[in-house]
């Protein structure tokens, strides 16, 4: 979410516990708070974002409201862009109090509650990667608040918090491990939407290699969401074993969240593991000291070297081997200059062979001018090799690795019971409270297992299932092509164009990717400064008012023929009365400089004509050689 976008929230009054989530389409980049105690009005905060960030107006009145454990908290938030969308209110009388799986106060772990004016004193900046950003309203495809490249971190001191990790939680494997947790946030993660503009989706064509009876691998890919110009991809959509429904966002490459459709997610950076419910809610953070390090000495690997990109790769060689329209080599000389271009991209010309025209050309497959190719770019960059082979987060262990070692020496961290006790030690007092607490750990435990059926190495390929997915996939179709294809369709193919003396032949061939071995091409070109030899050439045939030459020899719309000189040569010639022709001959000495004597014509006997003026006026005679290659 772009700073620049200007809207305001009015953030709620403070009451017992949250109710459910809310749904909207805005994206928010500034608010009002509001701030009451148990029993009365507190401070009142403005932030506004711009360009530069967010400045804070801080409280006139300087009371803040009572902390309580017992004290409520009830949000109202309102949003704007483009109008205004009233969110509801969450309150929940302090009376609802049954029980469920969830006690009301933990002996577990000591808890200090916090319970302090929603904006702290002091000057708010605008968000940074990984950082916590504003509150706003959760975009498509799933519903939370907040601003979108934010990973969940420690609560706050404007949200409703209890710090669990004091001391230290006595995880199996892992060292320095401490654990928070939150009723409410007033930020936390969502998934991308950069300035609420649309995006554009990329659908995978699994059903074709259904139909085609190749078995899929599970979980599978079934879209890519695109920035609105198609080339940086933000999260993709994954289906599971039951056809269920997972947003894998991959717009940052420090961070990977998986969110469910009800807007349930969770997030590993190099902080740790983050839990966070819709409208930010029911958040549970658990901090691992150095997790990387620890994670690849569990793991007992090498540190990820980061893969080359296919940028490198699109370099190619094209040799043409090059002839004038009387079979001799083109050299240097030749005007206009031999250009070779891949779409409008023109390639170098390296080594020229005078003795045998041969011309060696260096190409490079468009990058900045193909929205195709810079979208297959990300793709391979962005996706395959954060999935597979770059080390996670800049770190040392690539994403299965990070994912697997979790997953096999991290159970105790992410067990239901201890999540249960993270929120319960948040003072959880009323029915719908712990309803909602008790679906955020189920949720929270749906998605821990689907990270891992999503990330974990399989035994028998050493891959993740999405890497295994990808390489079924590539095995009879092409990942990248097929999800560029559909967002820059007619970008691609590109044409292997080239341009040399008065020839232009359009298409040699076209390509869709910068081929790794390329078959040379024997090309004609005309050269306007030799003569204008022509194949077809023929003598005419009849006497008188009856002589003619044959069809193949007339070039059309030209006024030229293509005949024989006294040497056999086929020579192209402008079709004259006999009168005007230089003069008489028997061979080619007969003529002066420019001229040869043209046999088997309808004046009788050999007759002299121009060489070079069917060349030099523009008459396309390379065609004749099969489109000139």
């Amino acid at each position: 979410m772009s700073p620049s976008r200007r809207s305001v929230v009015s953030l709620p009054t403070v009451s017992q516990a949250t109710s459910g989530s809310a749904r909207s389409e805005t994206v928010v980049s500034g608010w009002n708070t509001t701030t009451e105690g148990s029993e009365r009005s507190g401070s009142v905060a403005t932030v506004s974002s711009s360009e530069t960030g967010s400045v804070v107006t801080l409280p006139t009145e300087p009371e803040a409201p009572t902390s309580s454990q017992s004290g409520g908290v009830g949000w109202n938030i309102t949003s704007s862009i483009s109008g205004i969308v009233s969110l509801p209110t969450i309150s929940v009388p302090t009376s609802e109090i049954p029980t469920l799986p969830f006690p009301t106060i933990s002996t577990d772990f000591p808890s200090t509650t916090a319970s302090e004016s929603v904006v702290p004193s002091g000057d708010s900046t605008g968000s940074t990667p990984g950082s916590t950003g504003t509150v706003t309203s959760f975009s498509s495809p799933v519903s939370a608040t907040s601003t979108s490249g934010a990973s969940n971190g420690a609560a706050s001191p404007g949200s409703n918090v209890t710090t669990t990790g004091v001391p230290e939680f006595p995880a199996a494997n892992f060292t320095h491990v401490t654990r928070t947790a939150a009723i409410s946030q007033e930020t936390c993660y969502t998934l991308p939407n950069p300035n609420g503009d649309s995006t554009r989706r990329a659908l995978l064509y699994n059903a074709r290699l259904r139909e085609d009876n190749v078995s899929i691998p599970i979980p599978y890919i079934e879209s890519v969401e695109f920035e609105k110009d198609g080339i940086n991809p933000l999260y993709l959509t994954v289906r599971d074993e039951q056809g269920g429904i997972y947003y894998v966002d991959i717009s940052h490459r420090g961070r990977l969240s998986v969110v469910d459709p009800n807007g349930y997610l969770v997030t590993l950076d190099a902080e740790g593991i983050h839990f966070s419910g819709s409208n930010c809610t029911y958040d549970i953070s658990i901090s691992i000291d150095d997790m990387y390090e620890q994670i690849a000495d569990l793991a007992g690997v090498q540190c990820a070297a980061l893969n080359h990109k296919r940028a490198e790769d699109l370099d190619f060689s094209q040799v043409l081997y090059l002839h004038d329209q009387c079979g001799n080599p083109v050299d240097r000389s030749v005007r206009q200059y031999p250009q070779l271009l891949v779409g409008d991209t023109v390639c170098a010309d390296v080594a020229v062979d005078d003795e045998t025209g041969r011309w060696d050309f260096e190409c490079t497959f468009p990058g900045s001018e193909s929205g195709s190719l810079r979208c297959q770019l990300a793709i391979k960059n962005k996706v395959v090799d954060f999935i597979s082979t770059d080390p996670f987060g800049g770190a040392c262990p690539d994403l299965s690795t990070v994912v697997t070692t979790l997953e096999e020496s991290g159970q105790d961290i992410v067990d239901p019971e201890q999540l249960r006790k993270d929120l319960a030690n948040q003072g959880l007092s009323s029915d719908r409270a712990k309803q909602e607490a008790d679906a955020a750990v189920v949720a929270y435990t749906q998605l821990w297992q689907a990270l891992g059926a999503i990330f974990t190495k399989n035994t028998e390929t050493s891959q993740s299932a999405l890497e295994d997915y990808i390489d079924v996939y590539n095995t009879h179709r092409s990942f990248e092509n097929d999800i560029c294809q559909s967002l820059h369709e007619g970008e691609i193919p590109l044409n292997l164009t080239l341009i040399a003396g008065a020839t232009s032949i359009p298409a040699i061939t076209t390509l869709n990717w910068a081929p790794e071995t390329t078959k040379p091409y024997n090309i004609t070109v005309q050269d306007s400064s030799r003569i204008a030899c022509c194949p077809n050439s023929a003598v005419a045939g009849g006497e008188g008012a009856t002589c003619s030459y044959p069809r193949d020899a007339i070039i059309p719309g030209t006024g030229c023929v293509c005949g024989k000189s006294a040497t056999g040569v086929g020579i192209a010639f402008e079709w004259t009365e006999c009168t005007n022709y230089k003069g008489r001959c028997e061979a080619d000495g007969d003529c002066g400089d420019g001229y040869l004597c043209l046999t088997g014509s309808c004046c009788g006997g050999g007759v002299c004509v121009d060489a070079f003026a069917c060349s030099e006026n523009g008459t396309d005679l390379v065609q004749q050689f099969d489109e000139g290659f």
